[in-house]
């Protein structure tokens, strides 16, 4: 399939996440066999939902082992916000697992919390908590930092930005071609990175 990325310079932010939604469509619709990794309640159509944690998940699956799936049989991942569950060595191991089970040239889409934006925003609060209480923005980034901890797996272990998540991905085989900041809208500053099996 050939990939024709949103331009982001000098466009707006909503214009951008409108492009990003349609070309995502666009590739899970052109997958044969495509994996949502820690889909949890959020379900995406035309794909295998699977969720470790989430008993309505279509497979329940262990995001860092992928044994149910034969090696390059995998035409796309996508994985929201899981990523940062998992400790470097962790997701280390699984950025393996998912490129074995990809097809060359198959594609891996992830968003996880943008450290550089999350650590930036939590510098701003501790400066502007001197003049005045924010206690409910301050807790909320300590939740982008740390997860909302409910259960075992909503705890973060890790942090990425761009560069050090296009480090990962390239130690087993995935080039960044994409790479946006903030996708999706939400309150979490999000990082969203597409990169390409060799």
């Amino acid at each position: 399939m050939k990939i024709a990325y949103p331009k982001t310079w000098c466009r707006g932010t909503a214009s951008v996440r409108r492009a990003i939604d349609a070309l995502l469509e666009k590739m899970r619709a052109a997958a044969e066999v495509g994996l949502h990794l820690g889909a949890g309640s959020q379900k995406i159509h035309g794909l295998i939902n699977c969720d470790l944690f989430d008993e309505k998940a279509d497979r329940k699956v262990d995001a860092r082992n992928l044994e149910g799936f034969a090696d390059g049989s995998i035409d796309y991942i996508e994985s929201h916000h899981m990523i940062e569950h998992l400790s470097f060595v962790e997701a280390a191991g699984a950025v393996a697992e998912w490129s074995r089970v990809l097809k060359p040239g198959g594609y891996l889409v992830l968003t996880c919390p943008d450290l550089g934006r999350v650590a930036s925003r939590w510098g701003k609060l501790a400066w502007w908590h001197r003049l005045r209480a924010c206690n409910y923005e301050r807790d909320y980034v300590l939740k982008m930092l740390y997860g909302s901890q409910e259960h075992q797996g909503m705890f973060h272990k890790s942090g990425y930005d761009r560069a050090h998540l296009s480090e990962l991905l390239a130690n087993h085989g995935l080039i960044v071609e994409f790479s946006f900041t903030p996708y999706p809208r939400r309150q979490t500053p999000s990082l969203l990175v597409i990169a390409r099996k060799k």
